[in-house]
């Protein structure tokens, strides 16, 4: 088949392949091609059962070896290994619809796209990680500097001035914490990218 064929297909589907059909749809539709449409964008083959429910309120009952047929029309094209890693690299879950000869390979490219798209969110974690430690620092020395000023304003009591003592002395030790902890969370991120840089390495061929 044809990409342009394929590309025709998916378009009518569209008009077709809604997650609920009214009575016009269920009298008017064309089941090889929704079932095209569901097996091009990795839906199961049991994706007909509520097409089932929808349509026989109307009185309707789908072709199930049409439907069928398109959607071993449509596996061919989504049930690949590229399109595996695709699917897996966008973290998005897969349903179990392709047929034994195909799913092989669709999830040879799954695993992998998998396994890279784990190596990018450890490096967004990392990033993030950090990212929340010099927000938190940041914050600290407002508050520090916030402090120090009423510290100094007059008509302050001894008590109060006490109390201030003691929360700047507290602000500044989870600061000095802080601080200390950054190194350890840029060697993570870097350990990060690094293992990233591999795994793009180790899957160019997709790319």
């Amino acid at each position: 088949m044809t990409n342009k064929l394929w590309l025709i297909m998916l378009a009518l589907a569209a008009l077709h392949g809604c997650a609920s059909m009214d009575k016009s749809q269920c009298l008017t539709a064309d089941w090889r091609t929704i079932g095209f449409e569901d097996g091009a964008n990795g839906k199961p083959e049991t994706a007909i059962s509520t097409y089932r429910q929808d349509c026989a309120d109307h009185g309707v009952t789908p072709d199930l070896s049409a439907y069928r047929l398109g959607h071993r029309l449509g596996s061919e094209n989504f049930c690949t290994q590229r399109n595996g890693f695709n699917v897996g690299l966008r973290g998005a879950s897969y349903q179990g619809s392709c047929p034994a000869n195909l799913a092989e390979q669709f999830l040879s490219g799954y695993q992998d796209g998998q396994q890279l798209y784990g190596l990018q969110q450890a490096v967004n974690s990392a990033r993030s990680a950090i990212d929340r430690q010099h927000r938190q620092i940041s914050n600290l020395e407002k508050q520090i500097a916030i402090n120090t000023e009423l510290l100094v304003a007059d008509g302050l009591v001894r008590d109060e001035r006490i109390r201030l003592l003691n929360e700047i002395e507290a602000l500044k030790a989870e600061h000095f914490d802080l601080i200390n902890l950054l190194p350890e969370l840029e060697a993570q991120l870097q350990y990060a990218e690094q293992q990233l840089q591999q795994g793009e390495q180790q899957f160019n061929s997709y790319l």
